[in-house]
């Protein structure tokens, strides 16, 4: 039997119409990876380098002699409303069982927690200078740490100016040193090289002077380490310094600014 042309077109199977997402020009490609590669160079930026100027991020500063060619070199600064004398003081006293770091307490948390297993607050930062500590000089040991379970040594003492610190430590956790012994803070340094799992950083506070009764307050870490994978975690440290270290600058200025002993 002949089908019939309605019977025909009824077997034939319909078409559906793909639906196919709008094409993406050539331009919208472009712009996202130029905004991808914009923000990934402000992240970069930030994380080596916030609140100073293009002079300052490459000019030099006490210290770089001591770490001449560093894998890591971060610099921040701020500008304090007041001279160089009334900020030197809360440099000095600076450390841990001393002024305290001026640091956010979330920082002195992780610290405490992560890297040196103490269940126990840091100390409170000094909001008042303390005669005590006002003395620094060329070879101190600067605690860092509950028991000295990190240390600072005072590489240079310029009072006014530069105060320039060096540690050699686990990045980890905390590598005590008994303080009664004087050769105990070399050795624990070379057993940490000789294991091959150290950060080796020295921490430049430097005071510039400005017109005006004010001054720059410029913070530099340069660094090497081991193992060279250290170099994946560069950048989220850096970005992490950027956070800390900038609320470091801000907390010695506040206090500085203050009125002085005399004004009270």
């Amino acid at each position: 039997m002949t089908e019939s042309a309605g019977e025909t077109r009824s077997l034939v199977p319909e078409r559906r119409g793909v639906i196919c997402p709008p094409p993406v020009s050539a331009a919208a490609m472009i712009g996202s990876v130029l905004a991808g590669w914009a923000l990934g160079g402000v992240v970069r930026r930030v994380s080596v380098r916030t609140g100073i100027s293009d002079e300052e991020a490459l000019g030099p500063l006490p210290g770089d002699d001591i770490i001449s060619h560093p894998m890591v070199e971060w610099t921040r600064g701020i500008t304090v409303r007041t001279t160089p004398p009334r900020v030197w003081p809360w440099l000095a006293q600076m450390g841990y069982g001393r002024g305290g770091w001026y640091t956010p307490e979330w920082v002195d948390l992780l610290a405490n927690r992560w890297v040196f297993g103490a269940s126990r607050r840091f100390p409170a930062s000094a909001g008042h200078l303390l005669p005590e500590y006002q003395h620094v000089a060329v070879g101190d040991l600067i605690c860092d740490g509950p028991d000295y379970a990190s240390f600072f040594r005072v590489q240079r003492a310029d009072p006014q100016h530069a105060l320039v610190y060096r540690s050699i430590r686990h990045p980890r956790r905390g590598s005590p040193i008994d303080i009664t012994d004087p050769a105990s803070p070399q050795r624990v340094e070379q057993q940490l090289r000789e294991a091959g799992t150290y950060v080796d950083f020295t921490w430049a506070l430097v005071l510039n002077e400005l017109p005006g009764h004010r001054t720059r307050l410029l913070v530099r870490t340069r660094a090497n380490y081991a193992p060279h994978a250290f170099r994946l975690l560069s950048l989220p440290l850096g970005l992490f310094d950027a956070t800390y270290g900038v609320a470091m600058l801000r907390a010695i200025a506040r206090r500085a600014e203050g009125p002085g002993p005399e004004e009270r």
